[in-house]
């Protein structure tokens, strides 16, 4: 059974190496509600919530760890320039029009508009799974990393409908 990202978390104590590590999986691992709640306690085992004196950087870090392990499973299954270009799209927003046009010069409209549409659907389910999460701190890191994704998600869907006619 392959390792879940609970125990990846775990063993790897740098988090910028664990992106690495979740980057390489491209989308192949198993992030159903059971696996959010392992994965969320293994971030509070690691940088435990207080209520006095919170730690913001800690609670970013919550939230950017969940955005980017939401993503790449949204991600599955597309091709990897599409998963490139919806990587850099979330990651700077600002840069979404300019990152559209250097997409269209090397692909066909028609991948850009059905690779958002998978996209949106995955995210949906997603937001669906984390909605069966418990009411508490791990459902509140997910949720705060999925808005994000749905603002940008919004971004997205306005400039690929003026720019991809």
């Amino acid at each position: 059974m392959p390792e879940s990202l609970a125990e990846i978390f775990r063993r790897t104590p740098v988090v910028a190496d664990f992106f690495k590590i979740v980057l390489q999986l491209e989308g192949n691992f198993s992030l159903n509600p059971e696996d959010m709640e392992a994965l969320g306690q293994a971030y509070f085992d690691r940088y435990p919530e207080k209520f006095v004196q919170r730690n913001l950087e800690e609670v970013r870090l919550g939230y950017e760890l969940m955005r980017f392990c939401l993503l790449e499973k949204a991600l599955l299954g597309l091709p990897s320039e599409v998963k490139e270009f919806y990587r850099k799209a979330f990651a700077t927003p600002e840069d979404i029009p300019v990152l559209i046009q250097g997409f269209l010069k090397s692909s066909e409209p028609g991948q850009l508009r059905t690779s958002f549409e998978r996209l949106q659907t995955a995210l949906s389910e997603l937001k669906n799974m984390v909605g069966e999460l418990p009411k508490g701190m791990i459902k509140e890191r997910f949720l705060g990393g999925l808005s994000t994704l749905f603002n940008i998600n919004y971004l997205l869907k306005i400039f690929i409908g003026r720019l991809v006619t």
